[in-house]
């Protein structure tokens, strides 16, 4: 190898460590993945970039980053693992490099692309602890495009990095995911109902929206774990949860915050407008099965404009649905005259 080849590549490894501090720590997945784009394009400038992860119980590669050329086309498509370029490099384990004229780039066109654009095109296969997760995609796109073996090698020393930034973003999202989750119902839980709500009463306080508070308990729920046992307590809530999942709005947030108890979280929704969700989600758990729930529902900023504060009305007046006969919903008193 000549020494301009070789002081090239030493000088791109450089670049290389130096934008590791910074792809990983990205707080996000998407974070991440901006970092990787960000990073590598000073070191080997490309005009469209794409990461994918492997699926491989579908037998395919999932986009799940791109930027460039014909985003919306390489977000759509899903390379099979048996029939496209990607699918070769992640099967194979190694880098392909691919120039204008190579017959695979005539092969395998990209839905909804030109047919007639000259491209140049290296995919990375991306490994994490000795297992292939997906691959890094990187074109030159135009007028007689070309990569330059130097820069191939650099994409590749560039992949390992990018391999272990993804894994570590993803196992860091999931974790986090699972942090907000609750184990029994797949719903989310009272930390993520607390953080929901306080983010939509930051919102009510900057815009003036209003967001309302739906609080649920099922009706004699101890005399079922009594008779029946804690695994029908446990198939009565999951059930309730999947109603509610069904019941609520797109922009609703429906949480389990502990035992028996529910919240939905009803953002831009008065009073008015709560009243008529939490009765639609009371018909919708009687129409169910046997099921029986109480609920409670208050509205910021008129009834508050705190977590506590508003949690507070709305429990209040839960515990008067509960005392004025259960399966039933208690709201403001200016709506019930």
């Amino acid at each position: 190898m000549s020494a301009v080849p070789a002081t090239r590549i030493a000088r791109g490894l450089e670049d290389i460590i130096d934008a590791a501090a910074g792809v990983l720590a990205a707080q996000s997945l998407q974070a991440t993945l901006k970092e990787m784009a960000a990073a590598l394009h000073p070191i080997v400038p490309f005009t469209s970039l794409a990461v994918y992860e492997a699926d491989l119980d579908e037998r395919r590669l999932n986009p799940v980053f791109a930027i460039g050329r014909h985003v919306d086309e390489t977000l759509a498509f899903h390379p099979p693992l048996d029939a496209s370029i990607t699918g070769k490099a992640f099967m194979r384990g190694r880098l392909v490099h691919l120039e204008p004229g190579h017959p695979w780039l005539g092969s395998y066109q990209l839905p909804g692309t030109p047919d007639d654009e000259e491209e140049a095109m290296i995919v990375a296969p991306l490994v994490a602890a000795g297992a292939p997760i997906g691959t890094l995609n990187v074109w030159r796109e135009g007028l007689r495009p070309s990569f330059e073996r130097e820069e191939a090698q650099l994409i590749r020393r560039f992949a390992t990095l990018a391999a272990m930034a993804y894994d570590n973003a993803r196992r860091a999202e999931q974790l986090s995911q699972l942090a907000l989750t609750d184990d029994l119902t797949g719903l989310p839980n009272r930390r993520h109902f607390q953080e929901h709500l306080t983010a939509e009463l930051a919102r009510v306080g900057r815009e003036g929206v209003p967001v309302s508070l739906l609080l649920l308990d099922v009706d004699d729920f101890k005399s079922v774990n009594d008779t029946l046992g804690h695994p029908a307590g446990d198939l009565v809530l999951v059930e309730l949860a999947g109603v509610l999942r069904d019941g609520v709005r797109m922009a609703d947030v429906a949480c389990r915050t502990g035992g028996e108890e529910f919240a939905v979280v009803l953002p831009g929704t008065d009073e008015a407008e709560a009243d008529r969700c939490a009765q639609r989600l009371l018909e919708r758990v009687r129409s169910a099965g046997d099921i029986r729930i109480s609920a409670g529902v208050a509205t910021a900023p008129s009834d508050g404009r705190t977590v506590e504060a508003l949690f507070q009305v709305a429990d209040d007046r839960l515990l008067a649905a509960k005392a004025g006969g259960k399966d039933r919903l208690v709201g403001p008193p200016r709506l019930a005259a």
